[in-house]
């Protein structure tokens, strides 16, 4: 990238590629702080992107997406977050002790996503982490899900598909990558009004919006936004 005040640009093998009207953001996990600064000089260039560098950068956030739906009043699970040893007892008892789920910011399809099912074992697993340095945080399990969740795809102002993801048996996460399974299935109204305030709080045109249906939801049928974008 070259940064200018006159003409910023961007190269490829030596050569300038030039203007272009719009761009489909495609950025993979392991590059996106290098791939959301090319979005973002791209926009400095006046191209059009259907997803913006900061929607992106929230929504790759799970920690600041969650902050950001709750201020938004978007049903999540109970959510904690803390960086020393020595909080790991009030940070299990904050999200109702265990069964508890622990993720790494920073992981993608499952991967760094643990469930702790004894408090001990919750205990080990927070402990570890954090003796590696590891950002984490710590969510209610939701275990009316039974393994399952719904993905809705999100175009602009409407969700224009939906999926139920189901776990294989003896896992807890519902991920297509780690055998799970998917079938069609029909959104209540409430489910669609959360997946597209979920995406709009993200400042995403397009978005995969994560539902589980859980008790104690904001939807008739009990449904409450996982938050992941």
């Amino acid at each position: 990238m070259n940064i200018n005040m006159t003409k910023p640009s961007i190269h490829m093998a030596g050569k300038d590629l030039g203007h272009f009207d719009a761009v489909i953001p495609r950025i993979g996990a392991s590059v996106t702080f290098y791939g959301s600064a090319v979005l973002r000089q791209l926009e400095m260039m006046g191209v059009y992107a259907v997803n913006s560098s900061i929607g992106i950068a929230r929504s790759r956030d799970k920690l600041r997406s969650m902050q950001l739906l709750s201020r938004r009043g978007i049903g999540l699970p109970i959510t904690g977050f803390a960086n020393k040893p020595s909080d790991i007892p009030d940070l299990i008892d904050m999200v109702g002790g265990a069964p508890l789920v622990v993720k790494l910011l920073e992981g993608t399809q499952g991967i760094g996503v643990v469930l702790a099912e004894t408090r001990k074992a919750a205990e080990s697993v927070l402990e570890a982490f954090m003796s590696l340095k590891a950002n984490i945080m710590v969510q209610e399990y939701i275990a009316e899900a039974q393994g399952a969740d719904i993905r809705c795809f999100v175009l602009g102002d409407k969700v224009i598909a939906a999926m139920k993801r189901q776990a294989k048996a003896g896992e807890f996460r519902s991920n297509l990558h780690r055998g799970g399974s998917a079938t069609l299935v029909k959104l209540s109204p409430q489910e669609r009004s959360v997946a597209l305030r979920a995406a709009r709080t993200m400042g995403l045109n397009v978005a995969g919006v994560d539902l589980l249906r859980s008790n104690h939801g904001h939807s008739r049928d009990g449904s409450e936004l996982v938050a992941r974008t």
